[in-house]
């Protein structure tokens, strides 16, 4: 019955609708065991699931887990009243073999935790044969919770494997096959993804476990350790970054930089058979494999652009004439690879700099515009950076022409349907206020450009369920922050002018939009970091923006 559809031609009941589609009040086809709009959106929408079957998987893990805490709060004070569920019972939802958990289940997450907690209390150093087994003591149910935590938001953090592949080794009762240096980080982000804190209290240990067992992932025998090593660098910067923990995420999207541009998956030619331009990697085995080789590459790229702009760090990697030569083609989405290779070009070369130099491609996957946006917002940083304080600008018909591409690129996107889509249209609107930051003060045409991009970034957070979003791309907080800054900026101009003509219609409108900003910056602050620290920085900018006019 697989695929097939629970009607025919007759609207679904109210209330049949898949979880997802429902969360999104979209309209759902009811196809199990995976719905079209689920299938269509497969790398940012949560597993397909129906309610009308009980718990869903999600729900039934996140229980699990909980009865494991408790029975390990018992264990460690006898004294304690004993809980209500008693540990055997069978949760509710389908009856599985992992819906049952025995005493015995306990043992492993307990000894797992004791373990973490003297290394951690320790000085004593976890050689490599240990670091790589420990996800082993990690009960069954427990790893499974974990790595289903985060593959629910893999999108968002720089996943570049396959989605599908992880989950059905994960949830496969078979021995686990997958690489325990991947393991160990998914199972870091599945604890800092989770809002139990009996469960995040532990997070700190996993973290040590994960850089110990991270640090020698180069030298593993596994036919796939250089992907494998890549991801793992770029899983950890994307959580340094959302943790605020700037210096660690910088060394870890280097480190991601350098094993991929060593790899030469810079130089992958599709009309090549897939072999990287230095060698390093062998041919791929099949069409999934040069996907994910092609997918690594892009989201090393986009991670590395965050850096060299939202947080203005010089970047590992330079575009134009003396620049790294890129030839890989344009990311697919997932399922692409395999059901529509044909997709990718014959032949491929010169990717960004036929980008930037205008000509015309057919790459609008969702990957892709997101590969794209990202290189403008770079750019459109570094060569805003470059004016001068009086407002000169050297490189002026650069400016331009960079100016129009992200107009252009802008007026055709596709509607922000999914959270990666969101991400893409608050980019486009992020370049150009960071093209246009040092000239909004001296220039009408820049101020009022930089207004209309954070007014559309307001627009985009009013007309978005944020509840339902979940976990987001850290590049928001530094996206937000700077819409924020532009109307901040404005209301003072705006406080002047009233001043002068008088009128306060504007000035209304300006904190409206700030504080609807702002309140959406707090809805994530408590479990962003970076974003928590953004938020500070902008509430203060604006604390001294009123104080200034004060005194003026």
């Amino acid at each position: 019955m697989d695929g097939q559809r629970i009607y025919s031609g007759i609207p679904l009941r109210r209330g049949k609708a898949c979880v997802n589609c429902r969360r999104r009040k979209i309209k759902c086809d009811g196809v199990q065991p995976m719905c079209g709009q689920c299938s269509r959106y497969a790398t940012t929408f949560e597993d397909c699931e129906y309610v009308e079957e009980g718990l869903t998987k999600a729900q039934i893990l996140e229980e699990q887990i909980s009865i494991l805490q408790d029975r390990i709060d018992q264990l460690e004070n006898p004294n304690w009243p004993a809980s209500s569920i008693p540990l055997s019972q069978p949760l509710s939802g389908p009856s599985t073999s992992a819906s049952r958990i025995t005493s015995s289940d306990t043992l492993g997450l307990r000894s797992l935790l004791t373990h973490f907690y003297l290394q951690q209390t320790s000085d004593a150093s976890m050689d490599e044969a240990s670091a790589n087994s420990m996800h082993a003591e990690l009960p069954f149910i427990v790893l499974q919770a974990l790595v289903h935590n985060f593959l629910h938001n893999a999108a968002c953090f720089g996943f570049f494997l396959d989605t599908q592949a992880f989950h059905d080794a994960v949830t496969s009762t078979a021995e686990c096959t997958l690489p325990q240096v991947l393991l160990n980080v998914l199972c870091l982000w599945g604890v800092h993804l989770s809002r139990d804190p009996r469960i995040t209290a532990y997070e700190p240990a996993f973290l040590a476990h994960a850089l110990r067992s991270t640090a020698g992932s180069l030298a593993g025998t596994h036919p796939r350790t250089v992907l494998h090593s890549i991801q793992a660098s770029v899983l950890l910067a994307y959580y340094f970054i959302q943790n605020a923990r700037l210096l660690e995420g910088r060394y870890h999207t280097s480190a991601a930089v350098s094993i991929a541009v060593s790899a030469g998956l810079h130089g992958i030619h599709t009309g090549g058979g897939g072999r990287s331009a230095a060698g390093a990697l062998p041919p791929p085995r099949d069409a999934g494999e040069q996907g994910e080789r092609i997918s690594a590459f892009w989201a090393v790229l986009n991670l590395n652009n965050f850096w060299a702009s939202a947080e203005g760090a010089p970047s590992n990697i330079s575009y134009g004439e003396f620049g790294l030569a890129i030839d890989t083609p344009w990311p697919l989405d997932t399922l692409d690879y395999v059901e529509g290779s044909h997709l990718l070009p014959a032949q491929s070369s010169g990717t960004v700099s036929s980008f930037l130099a205008d000509v015309p491609d057919n790459a609008t996957s969702t990957a892709a515009l997101r590969a794209k946006v990202g290189i403008l917002f770079e750019v459109a940083t570094r060569l805003g950076g470059h004016i001068q304080e009086d407002g000169v600008l050297p490189e002026h018909n650069d400016f331009i022409a960079l100016d129009r591409k992200i107009d252009a690129f802008t007026q055709a996107l596709p509607a922000a349907d999914s959270k990666c889509m969101l991400v893409v249209h608050m980019l486009c609107r992020g370049a150009t206020i960071q093209l246009h930051n040092r000239l909004q003060y001296e220039h009408v045409t820049s101020r009022g450009k930089s207004l209309a991009a954070a007014r559309a970034i307001h627009r985009i957070i009013e007309e978005t369920d944020l509840q339902q979003l979940g976990a987001i791309d850290p590049v928001l907080a530094p996206l937000w922050a700077s819409a924020c800054l532009v109307f901040i900026a404005e209301i003072q101009l705006a406080v002047r002018r009233q001043r002068t003509n008088g009128g306060g219609a504007k000035v209304e409108e300006l904190h409206a939009a700030l504080n609807a900003v702002l309140s959406a910056m707090q809805l994530f602050a408590s479990h962003c970091p970076l974003m928590r620290m953004r938020l500070d920085s902008v509430r203060q900018a604006n604390v001294d923006a009123q104080i200034k006019a004060q005194t003026e």
